[in-house]
């Protein structure tokens, strides 16, 4: 279904006049009682890097006491941030989106605005940034991530039957090494300084690229359509559930589609084992083998099953142990990538920042650069040629 794009700029100082010239798409069937939309509640959600989040609630039917799962009369209002633009393509997200919600995978968009869009309210409470470690909610998580790239990739990103070859599918379409590239060629070079920072950076993407990014064996590679910024706060707990092995699990679902993009399906996962960690890098958050292996076995389960054939009754399919071994072992390949790309991601922020968030982003970006370069020392094996001690981040991904 087509959304709704109208010429407002949404003011986020005057929060409310902005929302009342949106009302009727957020609520079709409300009307004002006497011109002035005192049964109209705004309320600020999030005040994030990126975007403003403002939760609208309809009180027109005369109850101030609404449900935490009343979605007919609660919506949310996302608001772009200044200087986003190069880092975030905001007609991708909205495309995603809407791809998502057709799925039943993210609530319905309402409409868009010049500097926003408004989406239905999605039910639940967010993620603390401990609460991820928690295995009925990791358990959540890999079966809903799951869900998105088993249902998703198929019809829209065929890496195999492309014509134009692999590589063309890769330049042209979202995904995750487009996006690096973009933002690589965005961080300024005005200064002695910042031209060696990025001749630095471009280095380390080629080698990425000859690492990672698949040749004619894309096979080996399994893209999907992931989240791309799965961390803490954009995972929405709804309830708990028992699974197949009698597991407590908790329903959850995402939220914030903005870094959505079609990436292998390793990177997405590796990059939610990162985001264990939080904005403070506490890389004693890190989930252990053990706990990835776990983790794995969920998600194939769940993407095995959410991919049987209609035919195929009866329980649940099982996983083998080398299908787990497998991915696990992807995942690893992919654990530097991640602080590659926020600390990319981070620089741009550095010189687009207005001063009015209070968030040290050249410390963030020194801390997810340093992850990636920890990464290759081992993988190349300097590191101990030179006899360094191994970093927190690497002893942790390595304990058993």
């Amino acid at each position: 279904m087509e959304v709704p794009s109208i010429p407002h700029v949404f003011d986020q100082s005057n929060p409310k006049d902005s929302v009342v010239k949106l009302v009727t798409y957020l609520f079709p069937e409300y009307k004002s009682k006497d011109g002035s939309h005192d049964d109209i509640e705004v309320t600020v959600v999030t005040e994030g890097t990126t975007n403003g989040l403002f939760k609208v609630t309809n009180h027109s039917r005369g109850n101030q006491s609404l449900a935490d799962n009343d979605t007919v009369n609660t919506a949310l209002v996302k608001i772009y941030g200044e200087g986003t633009e190069t880092l975030i393509d905001r007609e991708k997200e909205i495309n995603f989106h809407s791809i998502l919600s057709d799925h039943n995978l993210a609530p319905s968009l309402l409409v868009r605005f010049s500097n926003g869009h408004a989406y239905q309210f999605l039910p639940g409470k967010p993620c603390p940034v401990t609460g991820i470690t928690e295995e009925k909610i990791w358990r959540g998580v890999a079966r809903e991530l799951a869900q998105w790239h088993a249902i998703l990739p198929a019809a829209k990103f065929n890496l195999e039957s492309d014509s134009d070859g692999v590589k063309s599918v890769l330049d042209h379409k979202p995904n995750i090494w487009s996006t690096a590239k973009r933002w690589l060629e965005a961080i300024p070079e005005s200064t002695g300084q910042e031209k060696a920072q990025k001749e630095m950076l471009r280095s380390d993407f080629e080698h990425l690229v000859h690492r990672l990014r698949p040749g004619d064996e894309a096979k080996k590679h399994h893209f999907v359509l992931g989240h791309g910024d799965l961390l803490s706060g954009n995972i929405i707990i709804q309830d708990s559930v028992k699974n197949a092995t009698g597991h407590d699990v908790e329903t959850v679902k995402f939220i914030d589609y903005e870094h959505s993009t079609y990436c292998p399906q390793a990177f997405d996962l590796a990059n939610h084992f990162s985001e264990w960690t939080g904005f403070d890098c506490d890389y004693n958050l890190l989930p252990t083998a053990s706990t990835r292996r776990e983790f794995i076995r969920e998600y194939l389960r769940s993407y095995q099953n959410a991919t049987k054939q209609p035919s195929i009754e009866g329980d649940q399919l099982e996983v083998s142990e080398e299908e787990v071994s497998r991915l696990l072992s992807e995942v690893d390949s992919y654990r530097g990538f991640p602080g590659f790309y926020w600390g990319l991601c981070a620089v741009i922020q550095t010189h687009a920042s207005t001063g009015s968030i209070d968030f040290d982003y050249a410390g963030y970006a020194e801390l997810r650069f340093a992850e990636y370069r920890a990464w290759r020392e081992e993988e190349d094996g300097t590191r101990a040629t030179n006899g360094k001690d191994i970093p927190l981040r690497e002893v942790k991904w390595a304990t058993a």
